[in-house]
């Protein structure tokens, strides 16, 4: 039941995923990273520390991560392909995304970056008239009401 659950989450989460990363490797990295912070946003893992590490002539950012419950320890990279203004915003909507939560929105400062200039910018709907449209956009985490102007 966990594997189907965690397929499920997985296949909510991926346009995000493929939005914000375009390698394999930087995806299964934001992945990693995402679920790791829910995690201790809902408290089962604890931010021990944050470590700057060189890996491949870059500069990256471990984190050091203990389970709440074993004790054990995991290290996870923070995903560069992440810009830091957003990582709030991405947080928050994976965890909208692996609750599957009701009537809930994206947030408007992650859809404007993922949208505004590839899809809102050249929509028949662009105003401030048509908030319910966008409204709906928001709901569904992408430009489903978009037509071209």
């Amino acid at each position: 039941m966990t594997h189907r659950a965690t397929q499920q989450v997985v296949q909510r989460v991926r346009p995000l995923l493929e939005r914000l990363a375009t390698r394999t490797i930087d995806r299964a990295r934001l992945l990693q990273y995402l679920s790791a912070m829910a995690g201790v946003d809902w408290g089962v893992l604890r931010l021990r520390e944050r470590l700057m590490q060189r890996e491949e002539g870059d500069t990256v950012e471990v984190l050091i991560l203990e389970d709440g419950v074993s004790g054990a320890e995991y290290q996870v990279q923070y995903p560069l392909c992440l810009p830091r203004d957003l990582d709030r915003a991405v947080r928050e909507e994976y965890k909208r995304l692996a609750l599957d939560r009701p009537l809930t929105t994206m947030n408007q400062v992650l859809f404007d970056h993922l949208y505004a200039a590839s899809h809102c910018a050249g929509c028949r709907w662009a105003g401030p008239q048509h908030a319910q449209i966008h409204l709906e956009c928001r709901f569904a985490g992408y430009p489903v009401n978009y037509e071209p102007a």
